[in-house]
C-alpha cells in the first residue's frame, strides 16, 4: 500500500490525480453556467483538446491516475458501494434507487455518478423536464484540486460553499478512505460532516509551502472559522508548532481562491497578481501561530512575502502580465497567476498569458510549448527553470488553470 506525502508546493512530483473532461461538460446550458460556477458553456471537443496536453505531459514526468478509474475501484467492493451510494443519498433524491443503482457495474456506476444519472421516466421532474437529473452532472470535477488538500499524510476533505459541487467532496472522501494507493493519517477535515454556512474550506485556498508553514486564503469559499479550525486539528495532530498565513481576499469571481493570485514556482519565487499580493490595496494577512499545546497567537503582516520571509522562506515576486496594468488584469482572469509546479522551479501554464511568460523568461524560465516534450524534442531535465505552456483558453473558461486542475498526492522532501 502506498502513502499520501505533501510537504511542499514545488517537491519533485511523484503522483497525481487527474479527470478528463467528459460528458458532464455537454450537459450544461447556456442557462445553468453561471448554476454551476463557470464563466459560459465551453465545447467539449476544444477542452478535451486542450486538456490532452496538460494530462500527457504529466504522463511522461509522473504516475498519474484518473479520478472515475479510481472511483470504479473503490466501488468494485459491494459493500463499499452500497456504502457510497447510501451517503450520496445525503445530497442527492436517490434513496429509493439505491438498490438499483447498486446493480450497476463498478466502471458504469462510476461514470453515471461523474457524468449524471438522469432522473427516472416515471417521475414528475422528468415530465416536466426530460433533462432532469436526480444525481447532476459535474461539470467542475476536472478541477481536482479543490475537492481535496493534503497536509502532510492528513486529508482535508473539502466542505464546498456552492451545493453544485458538494458530490465531488463525497467521491474523493471516499476514494481517500477505501483506495489502498492512498492511505493516510486520517481526515483533518470532514468537509461533507461539517460542512455549514459559516464553515466552508476548498482546496485551491490551501497551499503548503513547507514541513511547517501553510498559506491559506480566506476568500469567497473558504472561511475564517475554517483556518482556526485547521490550525486546531493540526495542533493535536502533528503535537509540533505550525505557521499559518491567512490572506484576506477579495470575494470576487476573478480571486475565489488563493492560487488565482499567488503560486509557489521554486524554493525562491512565486508568481503573483501584484493589485492583490503586493499593491497597495493589498490583501490584509494574519499570521497564526499554532503551538503544540494548540493554543493559537494571531499577528498582522505588511505582506504574504514580508509574513514567510520572517519565517525562513523568501519568495520572489514574478508578476502576472509583467506588472502591466491592463493585461495583469486580463491574464489573472485567464489564471496567469495559477501554475502548477512538477518540480522545483519547473512548472506548467497557459500559453495565453504572454506577458506573465516574458516575466518569467525574464527570471531565467525557459518557455517550451508542452507538444515539444510530447515529440521527444526537449527533456524536462535538462532545464534548471521550465514553463511548459498549453493552451487552455477553453479550459480557462471554466474557471481555473493548471493548479487547478491538478490533485498531487506524493512529492519528493525538498
Amino acid at each position: 500500500m502506498e502513502s499520501v506525502r505533501i510537504d511542499s508546493e514545488i517537491g519533485k512530483l511523484r503522483r497525481v490525480i487527474i479527470h478528463n473532461p467528459g460528458s458532464e461538460i455537454e450537459a450544461m446550458t447556456p442557462r445553468e453556467a453561471e448554476r454551476d460556477l463557470y464563466n459560459d458553456i465551453i465545447p467539449l471537443f476544444a477542452v478535451q483538446r486542450e486538456y490532452a496536453k496538460l494530462r500527457d505531459f504529466l504522463h511522461k514526468v509522473t504516475k498519474t491516475y484518473e479520478l472515475a478509474d479510481l472511483l470504479a475501484e473503490c466501488l468494485a467492493n459491494e459493500n463499499d458501494k452500497l456504502e457510497f451510494l447510501k451517503e450520496y443519498s445525503h445530497i442527492n433524491p436517490i434513496a429509493h434507487i439505491v438498490d438499483q443503482l447498486a446493480l450497476l457495474p463498478a466502471q458504469q456506476l462510476a461514470q453515471s455518478l461523474l457524468a449524471g444519472i438522469i432522473a427516472p421516466k416515471e417521475s414528475l421532474a422528468q415530465h416536466l423536464n426530460p433533462h432532469s437529473f436526480i444525481a447532476n452532472p459535474l461539470p467542475n470535477a476536472y478541477f481536482m484540486r479543490d475537492s481535496v488538500a493534503i497536509i502532510g499524510n492528513q486529508v482535508i476533505s473539502a466542505a464546498f460553499t456552492f451545493d453544485v459541487r458538494m458530490a465531488e467532496a463525497y467521491i474523493t472522501r471516499f476514494i481517500f478512505k477505501k483506495h489502498p494507493a492512498f492511505r493516510n493519517n486520517g481526515l483533518l477535515i470532514d468537509g461533507p460532516a461539517e460542512r455549514n454556512r459559516l464553515f466552508t474550506i476548498e482546496g485551491g485556498d490551501i497551499h503548503v509551502l513547507s514541513s511547517d508553514v501553510l498559506a491559506i486564503g480566506i476568500s469567497e469559499r473558504t472561511t475564517a472559522f475554517a483556518i482556526d479550525r485547521i490550525a486546531q486539528r493540526i495542533a493535536r495532530a502533528e503535537a509540533r508548532p505550525m505557521t499559518i498565513f491567512a490572506i484576506d481576499l477579495p470575494k470576487e469571481r476573478a480571486t475565489i481562491h488563493l492560487d488565482m493570485v499567488f503560486t509557489m514556482i521554486d524554493r525562491n519565487a512565486a508568481l503573483a497578481y501584484k493589485p492583490v499580493m503586493l499593491g497597495a490595496g493589498r490583501a490584509q494577512v494574519y499570521k497564526l501561530d499554532v503551538q503544540a499545546n494548540g493554543s493559537v497567537r494571531y499577528s498582522e503582516e505588511k505582506s504574504l512575502f514580508e509574513g514567510l520571509r520572517g519565517v525562513g522562506i523568501d519568495l520572489e515576486p514574478i508578476l502576472c502580465g509583467n506588472g502591466h496594468s491592463v493585461f495583469q488584469e486580463r491574464e489573472q482572469w485567464l489564471s496567469g497567476a495559477n501554475s502548477f509546479a512538477f518540480g522545483p522551479g519547473k512548472i506548467l501554464m497557459y500559453s495565453c498569458n504572454a506577458y506573465t511568460l516574458e516575466a518569467l523568461n525574464a527570471k531565467g524560465f525557459a518557455i517550451l510549448p508542452a507538444q515539444d516534450f510530447l515529440d521527444g524534442k526537449a527533456n524536462p531535465d535538462d532545464y534548471a527553470r521550465l514553463a511548459v505552456a498549453f493552451d487552455g483558453i477553453e479550459l480557462a473558461r471554466g474557471g481555473g488553470g493548471a493548479r487547478c486542475m491538478t490533485l498531487p498526492v506524493e512529492r519528493d522532501s525538498l
